[in-house]
């Protein structure tokens, strides 16, 4: 569990010790459903990818962000605040820290350890340790918070029994990843308060424009299929790939910002309307061929028939690096296919459950895959 700063008795914090609400930016464009009072909200991981792309909805409503940063460098739309999530009092002395509880009316947890090779160890300090101290300064504020964590806690024994020790191979494990936001989830209701969970699955691009700021784990999956470097996708046809645009996330969590962020739990995936594995690739395709882009045809082989057949008839002959390879590929599968829909309460929101179709998840996955070609790859570049 992590190291809890200094209980907010002895900080001096109280409810009267707070001071009002910053002002709205003064180059906030004009919203039609304007809050009833702007708030000023802490974002953490504001230099992710949905950091990024809450920073505009939240400016958008008038609020004022304070983006907590560690390393990574923030271009414009925030008051910046140095720090640490992984630190006692997030990297704050005593009185910076006291001030920040009296001026924050909300916490957005945003930061977390997304890249599966990172280490158990990075993962937990950051997923875990990190969140719960988070959570700590929301309830030492006495303010919402709303936590990002992962639709695929759900999947969470699966995804570890598929792994097994070929995770320990590929060296890049998804189970790592979903058990430190399993944890990170416990830690987060440990430290007490008034919390929303939101639970997206794999993030994707804009589901207009497809931009992304950084790609995820679908995006290389098609980038390697439009570069013909997947000798087979190692899935049913039929399995569900789940993801959910960044603008969707961004909007649905302003949305509970907004709304009071009342505790509660909300999976925001595609559930029963996610594309299946065959129509995911076949878009890829589809686009590529538009494009110029010649693809070959990819067969679909159950991960089992490979661990049968594949690996005892061709691993003794092939190099080292493309065993790791395909070590990669099977443990990745474990969470970009889906034998059933993951939970999804995205429907349900107000003003977003026209996001949660078939078609709207094909048109956004159409984006991605358009902005993929135009700005990683070239239009033509790898035919």
């Amino acid at each position: 569990m992590p190291t809890h700063p200094e209980n907010p008795n002895n900080l001096g914090i109280t409810a009267s010790s707070r001071t009002p609400t910053d002002p709205p930016h003064p180059t906030d464009p004009p919203h039609p459903a304007r809050p009833a009072r702007p708030q000023t909200v802490l974002l953490t991981g504001a230099s992710g990818v949905l950091g990024t792309a809450l920073l505009p909805y939240l400016r958008q409503r008038h609020h004022h962000v304070i983006a907590l940063t560690h390393r990574r460098p923030l271009s414009s739309g925030a008051e910046i605040l140095a720090g640490d999530v992984t630190r006692p009092r997030l990297g704050l002395d005593i009185a910076s820290y006291r001030h920040l509880c009296a001026r924050t009316d909300a916490v957005v947890h945003a930061a977390g350890m997304v890249a599966f090779g990172s280490g158990r160890a990075s993962m937990h300090e950051v997923n875990v340790e990190g969140a719960g101290r988070v959570a700590r300064f929301a309830a030492d504020a006495g303010v919402p918070m709303i936590h990002v964590s992962t639709a695929y806690v759900a999947r969470y024994r699966e995804i570890l029994a598929a792994g097994g020790n070929r995770a320990e191979r590929a060296g890049n494990s998804p189970a790592d990843y979903v058990a430190s936001k399993t944890a990170g989830e416990e830690a987060v209701a440990a430290a007490g308060g008034k919390v929303t969970v939101v639970r997206p699955s794999i993030i994707i691009g804009d589901s207009v424009t497809g931009e992304i700021a950084e790609p995820q784990g679908l995006h290389i999956f098609a980038q390697q299929v439009l570069r013909n470097r997947l000798p087979f996708v190692p899935s049913d046809p039929a399995s569900y790939v789940d993801f959910v645009p960044q603008d969707v996330v961004a909007r649905a969590i302003v949305s509970l910002l907004d709304d009071g962020a009342h505790p509660a739990e909300h999976w925001l995936s595609g559930g029963a309307h996610a594309l299946t594995c065959d129509r995911l690739v076949q878009v890829i395709v589809e686009e590529a061929a538009e494009a110029g882009i010649a693809v070959r045809p990819l067969r679909v082989l159950a991960p089992d028939v490979v661990e049968r057949l594949v690996r005892p008839a061709f691993f003794d002959v092939v190099p080292e690096w493309a065993q790791t390879r395909l070590d990669r590929l099977l443990d990745m599968s474990s969470v970009l296919f889906n034998e059933k829909p993951l939970p999804s309460s995205l429907a349900d929101l107000p003003d977003i459950g026209g996001a949660a179709g078939v078609r709207a998840n094909e048109d956004a996955w159409r984006a991605s895959v358009r902005r993929l070609i135009t700005d990683r790859l070239g239009a033509r570049a790898s035919a």
